[in-house]
This record gives structure tokens, C-alpha cells and sequence, in this order.
């Protein structure tokens, strides 16, 4: 990475790590933090430290297990889930969906585990159906919706994660020079994301916040034509062309145009697989920017959209 590249992002994440200080600092005494520590920087470091200061016995240090171990996928994991493996397949069908998406489950049931076991130690409890779930830290788009979003499910959690991009650090690089607008919830425990570009141009993104091994992938409906919006990757690459074609390569599944208008793939932290390693992948993050139209008047659409399954 380019040094100038990193200072930016390094601009954008010092602010965030305020934020995080402030989260902690303003918990009450029925909240808690699990927190999943990285690289063992020294700002990393002090963040717990505050945190352990803070919150104590509320204050859980938990790292995932090793998929490719015996500790992380031993034979009770593996018989626990060998129900939801065998519903996915007959939801989703043999091909669409990769190995990654069970490593995700098998470290999702394993860490919900180790939530319990732990709280269980230090005789902490709570009601899983008034439980809210919230995550934060780095990447937005990446690590912070992968390793999360599973796991409401197997704590018997049946709400999602609030995932405030605020608290998060991206890694989509255009997005370091957007302007966040809001965070809307729609249906299947999907969230609306509003960004304006540096050009004023509204820019949307849909995205699971919880995700069960099963599920099958949703759209996002939109009463739009392809020609009217962008569609780009987090790489920044167009999927479309100025005329609302799919670009060569990509495959049709991550867009398509119907009677009611565009749908385009909502984004999970599954986001692997489904049609080969050539191409971008199924449930992968799908920025959507309006060509000609302002942020007001594409908001209220984007906040209207239709989320539903894959047919």
C-alpha cells in the first residue's frame, strides 16, 4: 500500500477510534463488550485496557478458533450443525455457495459457544429475546459483517446486528471520500446505507446484518432502469456500462433488470463463491449510484426498495 494511501485511511480511522472510547466510556451497567482483538498494536492495546477499566467482569476477550484445528471443528460442532448443513443445500442448491460460508458458520456456532461458556464463568446472563446486538471495528464491508453476522443465531438471538458505519472503518477506498448520510432497516434483517460522492451523487448499499447458513440470497428492487445508475465494486470497478449493460465477465446473477425495475444482489459477509473465482462474488458489497439524480429524491427510493429472495 502506497504511503499516501494509508495516511488516508488513517485520516478517516482516528476519528472512529474517538468514537470507540466514547462507546465505552458511556455504557451502562447492562451492556457489555466482546471484544475480538488483531495485530496487538499499541492502540489496540490501550483500547482494551480502557475497556477492561471500564467494564470489568462486562469486559470478554475472545478470539476464534482455528477452523483448520481439532479445537475448531471438533465432532460436536460439525454434528450440531449438520442440520443447517444439509437445509442449506436443499435451499440453496449445490453450487451456489462455497466453503467459506460454512467455515463463517463453524466459527460463528464455536465463538457463540465460548460467549456462553465464559458468561456462564462469571455468571452473567440475559433474556436472548430482549438481547440487542451491535457491532463495530474494522472493516465495515469486510471482517465486522463476516465474523458477526452469523452469530445471533446460535446465541438464540432472534434480532440482527446493528452495524453503525460511524463506528466502523471501510474498506472500500471511494467510500473514505463520501459523505455517510444515514442508515435505514428494511425487511430480511437488511439495512439501507446512504453515502454522498464527491460529486454530490447519491450512492447506496444493502446489506445483510444477520445471516443464517440457509438463507438464500436477496435483491434489492428499485423502480429504475440499469442506464440510470453505476454500479461499482468496492475495488471501484464498473459493472455496467453507460447503456445498462453488464460489463464482459460479470455474471447476470448480481443484477438483473425485471418487470418492476433493477435488482441488484444485497450484499453479506458470506460474499464468496456461487459462480467461480473470476468473477466478483454473489452477496459481495454492490455500490449503487444514481446518474441523474439528487440525494434527496434517490433516497426516498432507495429507502422504498423491495428486499426480496433470490427466485
Amino acid at each position: 500500500m502506497k504511503e499516501s494511501l494509508w495516511r488516508a485511511y488513517h485520516r478517516h480511522e482516528q476519528p472512529v477510534l474517538g468514537r470507540w472510547y466514547e462507546m465505552l466510556e458511556a455504557m451502562g451497567e447492562e451492556e457489555m463488550v466482546v471484544y475480538h482483538p488483531c495485530y496487538q498494536s499499541a492502540e489496540e492495546r490501550a483500547l482494551a485496557a480502557r475497556g477492561r477499566e471500564l467494564l470489568g467482569e462486562r469486559f470478554f476477550t475472545l478470539s476464534g478458533r482455528d477452523i483448520t484445528t481439532a479445537a475448531g471443528a471438533t465432532p460436536e460442532t460439525m454434528a450440531a450443525l449438520a442440520p443447517e448443513i444439509q437445509m442449506a443445500f436443499s435451499a440453496r442448491g449445490k453450487y451456489a455457495w462455497a466453503a467459506h460460508d460454512l467455515r463463517v458458520a463453524v466459527f460463528s456456532y464455536n465463538y457463540a459457544q465460548d460467549l456462553l461458556r465464559l458468561a456462564a464463568e462469571r455468571r452473567l446472563s440475559w433474556d436472548p429475546e430482549r438481547l440487542a446486538l451491535r457491532a463495530v471495528g474494522e472493516s465495515f464491508e469486510g471482517c465486522v459483517t463476516t465474523w458477526s453476522t452469523m452469530v445471533p443465531a446460535y446465541l438464540g438471538v432472534p434480532g440482527r446486528v446493528q452495524i453503525p458505519y460511524e463506528m466502523t472503518v471501510p474498506d472500500t477506498r471511494f467510500l473514505l471520500r463520501c459523505e455517510y448520510l444515514r442508515r435505514v432497516e428494511l425487511a430480511h434483517h437488511t439495512a439501507l446505507y446512504l453515502f454522498a460522492d464527491p460529486q454530490g451523487r447519491p450512492v447506496a448499499l444493502y446489506k445483510r446484518e444477520r445471516v443464517e447458513l440457509a438463507d438464500q440470497s436477496f435483491y434489492a428492487g428499485l423502480p429504475l432502469e440499469a442506464g440510470e445508475v453505476e454500479l461499482r465494486t468496492s475495488a471501484g470497478r464498473s459493472l455496467l456500462t453507460g447503456r445498462g449493460h453488464l460489463s464482459a465477465g460479470v455474471p447476470p446473477s448480481l443484477v438483473r433488470q425485471g418487470d418492476a425495475g433493477l435488482e441488484v444482489m444485497v450484499c453479506s459477509g458470506r460474499g464468496r463463491g456461487g459462480e467461480g473465482p473470476r468473477f466478483y462474488p454473489r452477496e459481495a458489497p454492490l455500490f449503487i449510484a444514481a446518474r441523474r439524480m439528487g440525494v434527496e429524491e434517490f433516497g426516498v427510493l432507495a429507502e422504498q426498495a423491495r428486499i426480496v429472495p433470490e427466485r
